[in-house]
């Protein structure tokens, strides 16, 4: 098998390395943004549990928010009106007694 070259794998450009680093720190940087934030939609609120302190004290509103990854995880909670339907019985039709 004759291959030209002697079967090496020709060389990269120059500058190739450095803009791989780029790439990969770049994309590092963009998947630690889109991971610290979260959104609490209306009628929900959230508290923060951070792998250290354990629960913080601050309720945090509707909105976006910030969180550091991997140590604080959002738990967020419905706090909205619900209707409640309590059934009894009435002397009556008119609930009157």
């Amino acid at each position: 098998m004759n291959v030209k070259g002697g079967g090496r794998i020709p060389a990269p450009p120059p500058g190739a390395s450095a803009l791989l680093k780029v790439a990969v720190f770049g994309g590092a940087a963009v998947y630690a943004a889109m991971n610290s934030l979260y959104n609490v939609e209306g009628g929900h609120r959230a508290i923060v549990f951070n792998r250290i302190q354990g629960i913080k004290d601050k309720v945090y509103p509707e909105g976006t928010h910030f969180m550091i990854p991997w140590f604080e995880r959002p738990i967020i909670y419905d706090v909205r009106a619900r209707p409640n339907l309590v059934e009894s019985t009435s002397g009556s039709r008119d609930l009157q007694m």
